[in-house]
């Protein structure tokens, strides 16, 4: 059997799945008007590729999915599949089973086909079912409709018939597309000649312009090379000559700072010094009075002690033993005191002596402790301006590590949209720099730019230069983020829970949008444990940061510590203000120790100058003790030998005498002459040291004059290089979106003395062109491009032409051909087949036009049996539905059809002419398989099987099928047990 099945869901009454099973050659199909028998006939019809709702019996497609009843819904899909056996390959496929399946959507109106289950088009079931008998236009699968107007259509339109009998179908719709292409071909080429004529009137204008603007770009580029060169080289000289400026200024720099630190130590000291040298002259003076005031009591003194020596010397000349006994004694005695008070005040010395060594040394070791502490802070107070140092250089420049980041800022003047960085433009609040910082993470150096167009500008200018990569922040594509409100009410509601990252950073209003976007969802805490806490409580839904800058990711990954010497381009103003603070703190912790260190040494000083006058009276006073001493004992010789064993030693002079007065008047004397030597050397010192720094102050100052005015000059210097130097970086960036670094590897070695003339003379040469053109070598290559291609398109589409008229010609004859051969098979059959079903007569087919084979409509010559009537039109319905039968049948001779459906053809016959047509069908058994819908019984009787269709819902088809050999069968054995 060709077609196996049907399986139907959906369509028109058929609600429920319903499957068809065809296992014999004749099958029909009965059942009361109305059951929907028809409609599997619809079905087929619908599945082969039926467009026409009005041949499907409806108003809109939509019309063949189930509508519903009283007693069942609407369904949203129609679905029929047509299982067919190819095994004698009657469809075009390498498949022994095709399935061909439509489906239709109520909903959104959308058809769908499926080939073997797959997914195709309209076109490829319709080239599938081509010259195979089951075409729109054969009459293998017709109605009651179709099969009575066929006999009163027009010649030309039964033509469609023979030709799918024919299999010329197929080449007449190749024809067709053929025809079509031929007719858009020349349109094509009609087009063609109008626009090759306007291109003809362009190519030549243009390619002038197009000589032109190449001549230019040589140059152009000739300049470009040697400019580059020049500019490279002019920027290295600047640089060298920048460098050595810089050089020489930090030198002077420091020399000058030397000089002023130096100039403010001497002027200093000078004044502690005067400061001194008044003070000491104070106590000249005041010791100089006390000294004139003591000189005059000892030359008092002095007088009484002579007047007294000279009476006793006087009495021991004239006097007797006993007298002269007394004088001795009283000489002795103020001997004694005079030795004892010179001993004593020698010893005073030396003790002094020990203690000021003493002292001293303790001076000294103080000094050298002070010392090195200052040598320490002096130490800390280095590190502390070193890291100064680096930290201004990395707040001037923030992103020597991000080499794209750099290029981009250091020509953002001459990119249009670059707006600045991410951590340029937020500024976090005190404290919160850590915060912020790890709440942006990497995007702190992305660059924020207008729009899209602006970052891929910039992109493309880091790729030219291959100036490292970057990534960019457009501000249109942008948007806010925040946290859900219920989540906002749980965290504020939680411990530590300081806001979201956003609220602790200021910018621009414009800018606004990149913080929101970049933080709006970052919560901060005050510390891990909190942050840990809440995370949990969120689900870690959400990025938390802590004021340490430890992180607690989303899903709850962690970040945290600390990296020696790290910094963040959010917190290094802040470390430099705090530098500085510390610096300051630092300065007047180190002037303190250095004045301490001064006093320290001063006071060294002093108490040394003490230590020598100590040594030198007591080397001065340790002659008059021995002399005394020497004398003392003398006078005690003396007096032995008046009065031996009588002296006796416990007796002393009273402080009151006048030996005492003038011993105390001397030694106040000798105290008073040893300071003022002090004091007058230490003056001295003082006033000669003042002198030299004087001295020293002057020459500074005229150095410092020099080096200031030397200072200036470089200064100048410097700026005017630098200014040549921004210059030239400006120019290779805008007119040549150069870097200066990609700039040097384009540098030619060349004479740049030569390089340098050449570039006026090419300046020249470019401006006496005049205006140049720069698009007309594209458009002159464009619009060339375009002629010779369209002028090659043009004689391809006449060599198409060529083709496609050949290709019809051919086409043309094998139609020809198989057409004329079909219709003469045909022809040949037909009037067999009219004497049978008509009892006889005659009938035969006619050309219209038999010069025309191509276009000629077709014409029905029958003469039933007794009648001569010369037109078709004017027979009954029913011998009109039995002529058309009667070709059909003929066609079948002529050409085995694989399937043919009858969906009522033999309503309008006779019981006579149902009885012949239903024999009739029994001669194509074997070769051809027939459905036939009927309510006929002769019809019935001459079917295999039978489908009874009828409906035990309204509105709802169902099936049952009965094997009619089987019935009969069962009849006669009921009628023999009868």
């Amino acid at each position: 059997m060709f077609l196996k099945r049907i399986e139907l869901q959906g369509f028109k009454s058929f609600a429920d799945k319903t499957i068809i099973t065809f296992d014999s050659d004749v099958i029909g199909i009965v059942g009361p008007n109305g059951c929907g028998k028809s409609n599997i006939n619809d079905a087929i019809r619908w599945v082969l590729g039926e467009q026409s709702v009005k041949s499907l019996r409806g108003t809109s497609m939509s019309d063949v999915i189930f509508s519903g009843s009283d007693t069942r819904k609407a369904v949203n899909m129609a679905e029929v599949t047509l299982v067919f056996d190819n095994t004698q390959h009657f469809l075009h496929v390498d498949y022994e089973e095709v399935e061909i399946t439509r489906r239709l959507h109520r909903s959104t109106g959308e058809g769908e086909y499926f080939l073997n289950r797959t997914p195709c088009r309209l076109k490829d079931i319709q080239n599938l079912i081509m010259d195979t008998g089951l075409g729109r236009d054969s009459l293998s699968i017709i109605s009651q409709g179709t099969i009575s107007s066929f006999a009163e259509s027009k010649p030309e339109d039964r033509r469609g018939l023979f030709e799918e009998a024919a299999g010329v179908a197929k080449y007449k719709k190749r024809k067709i597309e053929s025809l079509g292409k031929l007719s858009r071909t020349q349109e094509n080429l009609d087009r063609l000649e109008d626009i090759i004529m306007e291109l003809e009137r362009q190519v030549t204008p243009l390619k002038r312009q197009a000589k032109k603007a190449e001549t230019y770009l040589e140059k152009k580029q000739e300049l470009e090379a040697i400019e580059i060169s020049v500019l490279v080289d002019e920027i290295e000289h600047l640089n060298e000559q920048i460098e050595e400026g810089k050089k020489k200024a930090f030198d002077l720099q420091s020399k000058k700072a030397l000089h002023e630190t130096t100039i403010a130590v001497s002027e200093s000291k000078n004044l502690e010094l005067k400061q001194e040298m008044s003070q000491l002259d104070r106590e000249v003076n005041q010791l100089q009075d006390e000294f004139m005031k003591i000189m005059g009591e000892i030359q008092s003194l002095d007088a009484r002690k002579t007047e007294i020596d000279e009476k006793r010397k006087y009495a021991m000349a004239s006097a007797n033993a006993e007298i002269r006994a007394k004088e001795l004694k009283a000489m002795i005695d103020e001997a004694q005191y005079e030795y004892n008070d010179r001993s004593s005040r020698l010893n005073e010395l030396n003790v002094d002596l020990k203690l000021n060594q003493e002292k001293a040394d303790k001076l000294s070791n103080d000094a050298a402790q002070c010392n090195v502490m200052l040598n320490e802070q002096n130490a800390y107070l280095n590190s502390l301006l070193n890291r100064r140092s680096v930290l201004e250089n990395l707040v001037k420049q923030p992103f020597n590590h991000q080499q794209g980041v750099k290029a981009i800022l250091e020509v953002k003047d001459s990119l249009n949209g670059v707006l600045g960085v991410v951590s340029q433009i937020l500024k976090p609040h005190d404290n919160y720099e850590n915060a912020v910082s790890n709440a942006i993470g990497g995007a702190l150096y992305y660059i924020v730019t207008e729009d899209e167009i602006s970052a891929r500008h910039a992109i493309t200018y880091l790729k030219k230069n291959a100036s490292g990569r970057a990534t960019f922040l457009p501000i249109t594509v942008l948007k806010k983020r925040g946290i859900f409100k219920e989540h906002e009410i749980i965290a504020k509601n939680s411990v530590g829970y300081l806001g979201t990252a956003n609220e602790f950073v200021d910018c621009d209003t414009a800018f606004e949008v990149v913080r929101d976007s970049l933080m709006g969802n970052v919560l901060v805490c005050d510390n891990l444990i909190n942050a840990n806490e809440l995370a949990r409580t969120l689900h870690f839904n959400y990025k938390i940061v802590t004021l340490d800058g430890d992180v607690v990711h989303k899903g709850g990954s962690m970040s945290g510590g600390k990296v020696r010497d790290s910094y963040s381009p959010m917190s290094l103003q802040k470390e430099l203000d705090q530098i500085h603070e510390k610096i300051a703190n630092q300065q007047v912790k180190t002037d303190k120790l250095r004045d301490d260190c001064s006093s320290l040494a001063s006071r060294g000083e002093a108490l040394q100058a003490s230590l020598v006058q100590l040594k030198i009276d007591i080397a001065q006073l340790q002659p008059v003790v021995d002399a005394k001493k020497a004398k003392m004992d003398r006078l005690k010789a003396e007096y032995e030998e008046l009065k031996p064993g009588e002296l006796n030693d416990d007796e002393a002079v009273s402080e009151d005498t006048l030996v005492a007065q003038l011993s105390g008047a001397y030694s106040k004397r000798d105290a008073i002459t040893s300071q003022l030597k002090i004091k007058r050397e230490r003056r001295a010192k003082a006033g000669a040291e003042v002198e030299r720094n004087d001295v020293s102050i002057r020459n500074l100052r005229r150095e410092c004059n020099a080096l200031l005015a030397d200072e200036r000059e470089y200064e100048l210097s410097r700026v005017k290089a630098e200014t040549m130097l921004q210059n030239a970086l400006n120019r290779l960036s805008s007119d040549y979106e150069m870097t200066f670094e990609y700039a040097q590897t384009q540098k030619m070695d060349t004479d740049i003395a030569e390089a340098r003339k050449r570039v006026q003379v090419l300046r020249q040469e470019i401006s006496a062109l005049g205006n140049v053109n720069l698009e007309a070598p594209a458009q002159y290559e464009e619009v060339s491009g375009r002629f010779e291609f369209l002028t090659k398109q043009k004689g391809d589409l006449l060599a198409a032409k060529d083709k496609i008229l050949e290709a019809i010609d051919e086409m043309d004859q094998v139609m020809i051909k198989q057409f004329k051969e079909m219709f003469d098979k045909i022809n040949a059959e037909l009037n067999d087949v009219f004497r049978t079903l008509f009892g006889g007569g005659r009938a035969s087919l006619v050309l219209v036009d038999p010069n025309d084979i191509l276009n000629t409509g077709i014409d029905i010559d029958v003469q039933p049996p007794g009648k001569n009537v010369q037109n078709i039109k004017l027979f009954s319905g029913g011998e009109k539905s039995l002529i058309a039968i009667c070709v059909l049948f003929a066609i079948l001779k002529a050409r085995t059809m694989p399937l043919c459906i009858f969906d009522e053809v033999e309503a309008a016959l006779d019981q006579a002419n149902v009885e012949r047509f239903a024999k009739y069908i029994s001669h194509f058994r074997g070769g051809s398989q027939f459905i036939v819908v009927t309510h006929r019984p002769g019809t019935m009787a001459q079917c295999d099987a039978l489908y009874g269709v009828t409906m035990k819902q309204n509105g709802v088809s169902s099936l049952l099928k009965v094997q009619l050999q089987e019935a009969m069968q069962y009849v006669d054995k009921k009628e023999v047990n009868a």
